[in-house]
């Protein structure tokens, strides 16, 4: 802020104070002390509101200077003035900093939680000054508990009732707003606000009728109409028409029978009243407004991605109805939206995985708005079946139960391929084609957890001599002698038995449901043909090998047993097959 800025501002805050503080001085001290009106600390207060701490001073002088001032030359006079002072800017100070204090205090009457808060901060202020108020009055021989009464009560009301008022007709804010209805609802406020004056001069200047309700159901719609802004001038307007007439003794508070000042005291009571019934309403239509421009935000960003986004965004009902669907649902599934919005997503999903979707709609609907990502097989309007994964999340109602279901869906079909030969390369020997260790590991603890492998047998074959074949004939050969072996292998086996390099020369076979006689005339029958047709520069292939059952002991304890049998093979002569003992 510039220099001159800080003392335009300060020079309209000097008038202001001035203004009010004269009229309250000159007007409401019906019994000699305080005024028992008190109004030029709501501005004061407002200002410090949206100052900088560091740069309070600068309000604080302006207002302590007009203040002495004011109490000098209208009021109680220059000996009293510099005490007084003490109490007219400590209230303000306190009530400053109880707003400041609290982040919220920068949106002001923008939300129903600041409202209990600004209440506090209203009567706290004269509550803790108005014993030094009437200290000083007592020293200069007025009343205490007069003045302490009169201070508390005026000061107290005045902030309630004039602050926000004060807070909404000033700043950036209030200019903002003021564009805004000037130029979406001009028409209305030109209609309305002159209505609002007119109903009020009525109310206040006749004096038959206690119609004091007349000028709050206006306020009410101007503040409905016309939002925050229009709710401080229609305030406004009540704080000063009102307030004139009532001090000229007309208006339905005369008909209380009480003294002026008792009734300039209960018309500041009713503007606070007023103005505590009308702030939280014009609060809470504020934050709707904001939250309909964020919504109209949100749905138009939603809109923009949904119908340029390749993958799907679904809107889910509770029990599973498709309440939405993206245009690109059609080039997923070949259904257009229409065809989809009001049935039930089963539609798309396969048979075999329905059960488990629903189980995972419910759990997404149970998480509390929590995501949840989760796969599962479709089935698109052509009949193929792809691979789906939906990210999911629950929107909720204001009381955190969930209304429906948020979707976001993509195609991973390739990705689902991709991950199959991932897997598959990761089971397979790269050499041979057969299945590898952690194939052949992983096949047998699944049936040993099952409890499958009761009539189980497993078996070890080793090429014989296959070094020697390496460093004879290269490792060209060698690898040859080993796609060969497999071939062969293969070829004897029944389609449920499983073959496997379990590494190097070694392979090892897992036959289901099945004795150790018929095990043992499978691996013969291999070792057989590869003995008669396997050869490498006419040198002939043989195999040794061990058969065991795989019992409860695991696999391991079998594979030792097989490797135990294939080792006594080896010693006896290599090309023979041996059982475990």
């Amino acid at each position: 802020m510039t220099l001159k800025m800080m003392l335009a501002r300060q020079w309209m805050l000097a008038l202001g104070y001035a203004v009010l503080a004269g009229l309250a001085v000159t007007l409401t001290r019906f019994d000699g002390g305080v005024a028992f009106l008190w109004g030029a600390s709501a501005l004061l207060i407002a200002a410090l509101v949206r100052t900088s701490m560091r740069n309070w001073w600068a309000p604080l002088l302006t207002c302590s200077v007009v203040g002495v001032l004011v109490t000098g030359f209208l009021g109680l006079g220059w000996a009293v003035a510099p005490f007084l002072l003490i109490a007219n800017m400590g209230e303000a100070v306190i009530a400053g900093y109880l707003l400041k204090r609290d982040r919220s205090s920068g949106e002001l009457m923008a939300s129903l939680s600041w409202f209990g808060r600004f209440v506090v901060a209203m009567l706290i202020g004269p509550v803790l000054m108005a014993p030094v108020a009437g200290t000083v009055l007592w020293a200069f021989g007025g009343s205490f508990t007069a003045t302490m009464k009169h201070f508390a009560i005026g000061h107290a009301l005045g902030n309630l009732a004039l602050t926000p008022i004060a807070y909404m007709l000033t700043g950036r804010a209030a200019r903002q707003e003021t564009r805004r209805i000037l130029k979406r609802h001009k028409k209305t406020a030109l209609t309305l606000l002159p209505t609002v004056g007119l109903i009020v001069f009525f109310t206040f200047w006749q004096s038959s009728w206690p119609i004091l309700f007349l000028p709050v159901m206006w306020v009410v719609l101007v503040t409905f109409r016309l939002g925050r802004l229009g709710a401080a001038v229609s305030l406004a307007l009540l704080t000063g028409v009102g307030g004139l007439l009532t001090a000229k003794g007309l208006g339905p508070v005369s008909l209380t029978g009480a003294t002026l000042g008792d009734r300039m005291q209960f018309f500041q009571f009713y503007l606070a009243a007023t103005v505590l019934t009308v702030i939280p309403i014009a609060a809470d239509l504020h934050n709707r407004q904001k939250l309909n421009r964020s919504l109209r935000r949100s749905e138009a960003e939603f809109r923009l991605l949904a119908e340029h986004c390749t993958d799907v965004i679904m809107r889910i009902s509770v029990d599973g109805k498709i309440l939405y669907a993206s245009p690109s649902v059609e080039l997923v599934t070949g259904y257009h939206p229409s065809e989809l919005v009001g049935r039930h997503s089963r539609v798309l999903i396969d048979a075999a995985d329905f059960a488990r979707v629903r189980d995972e709609h419910r759990a997404t609907l149970a998480a509390g708005g929590e995501a949840r990502t989760y796969s599962y097989r479709t089935v698109v309007r052509s009949g193929e079946q792809r691979w789906f994964s939906t990210h999911g999340r629950a929107l909720l109602d204001e009381d955190g139960e969930p209304i429906e279901l948020l979707s976001y869906i993509r195609d991973i079909t390739g990705a689902k391929a991709d991950e199959r030969e991932w897997v598959q390369a990761a089971l397979t020997d790269s050499l041979t084609g057969l299945h590898n260790r952690r194939a052949f590991e992983r096949a047998a603890g699944g049936r040993m957890v099952a409890g499958e492998a009761g009539a189980d047998c497993v078996a070890l074959l080793d090429l014989d001599r296959f070094k020697s074949i390496n460093d004879r004939f290269g490792h060209d050969a060698g690898d040859e002698v080993l796609k060969r072996f497999a071939e062969v292998a293969l070829k004897l086996t029944r389609p449920g038995d499983m073959l496997a390099r379990l590494g190097g020369e070694e392979f090892g076979l897992l036959f289901a449901d099945t004795s150790i006689e018929q095990a043992y005339e499978i691996c013969e029958r291999i070792r057989r043909e590869v003995s008669q047709t396997v050869t490498v520069a006419e040198v002939r292939i043989t195999v040794s090998g061990g058969v065991a059952p795989l019992g409860s002991d695991g696999l391991a304890a079998a594979l030792k047993s097989a490797d135990e049998a294939l080792y006594r093979a080896k010693q006896g002569g290599r090309d023979q097959l041996l059982l475990a003992a």
